[in-house]
């Protein structure tokens, strides 16, 4: 680890998630309503616009935004290098759309998810509206996005959901994680230790016997983690949807040989896999 590095400090309005205002209290005024719907309805919210639109929200106001997305209450802090929020914020309809629509199509009453490098949550939430009753494990290892998850997770009085601040790993233990990167593996910049818990240690401690969809973003780092989670983990644990950063054809042969075939694929893209019954 970079021994001058350190978490970052938080401002205000990244206080601990019990100790904020609660949600409305950040209600965007008129104005800055104007320019989320401008940038919701036009090209504004896409591309370098999204930047210059998020600009001139924090210049009216600087802090976060208490908006509804999916019918879910979302305290989204779009300011500075949040890149995800201020998708979420401006032009939400664009973020995972392929990704979102296929999985939408498997969400049934009692769904169990697991989001591995949730970040600001958008997958839980947009999960948490198709069925209010899915059991969810949110996994984040970023201690500034483990917080806001928690704090909309209860400002919805959301039931049912496990964050747990850690990163996914082979092996208990601590790693070094770098912001700039948003990565275990990334190696970029600053880093600070973070707590690294198997897999399969977190869906069983959250209480999971089976996991209907896995969405696994983690910048690089999955060939650390999905291995050994399917050596330890029962089949009747292995997610039947999988959406996957597949950075490497060893992942993606590995989910093959593991029983998976490929549902949907292009470049650039999550690949989503469907495990086989056979």
């Amino acid at each position: 680890m970079n021994a001058a590095a350190r978490i970052p400090a938080p401002r205000d309005f990244d206080a601990p998630a019990a100790q904020q205002p609660p949600f409305g209290a950040y209600a965007p005024t008129a104005l800055q309503s104007l320019l989320i719907g401008l940038a919701e309805s036009t090209a504004l919210g896409r591309g370098s616009l999204r930047w210059m639109v998020s600009q001139m929200i924090e210049g009216i106001r600087p802090g976060p935004v208490d908006v509804e997305r999916f019918g879910i209450k979302q305290r989204l802090h779009h300011y500075g290098p949040y890149f995800v929020e201020k998708k979420m914020l401006l032009h939400i309809q664009d973020y995972d759309y392929r990704e979102l629509e296929q999985l939408r199509g498997a969400v049934r009453p009692g769904f169990h998810f697991v989001d591995v490098g949730a970040n600001a949550g958008i997958y839980v939430y947009a999960v948490k509206s198709w069925a209010p009753d899915a059991k969810i494990l949110a996994v984040e290892a970023n201690p500034v996005y483990a917080n806001r998850l928690k704090f909309n997770v209860a400002a919805n009085g959301m039931r049912d959901v496990t964050v747990e601040n850690a990163a996914a790993g082979a092996a208990a233990g601590t790693g070094a994680y770098y912001p700039e990167g948003e990565s275990m593996a990334n190696a970029r910049g600053p880093s600070f230790e973070v707590p690294i818990k198997p897999l399969h240690d977190m869906v069983a401690a959250a209480g999971f016997k089976r996991i209907d969809a896995m969405k696994m973003d983690i910048e690089g780092f999955e060939d650390r983690v999905l291995p050994p989670f399917f050596e330890s983990a029962p089949r009747a644990l292995w997610p039947r949807f999988l959406i996957l950063e597949a950075w490497t054809g060893a992942i993606r042969d590995l989910c093959i040989a593991r029983g998976y075939r490929v549902r949907m694929e292009e470049h650039g893209m999550n690949t989503i896999f469907e495990l086989s019954d056979v």
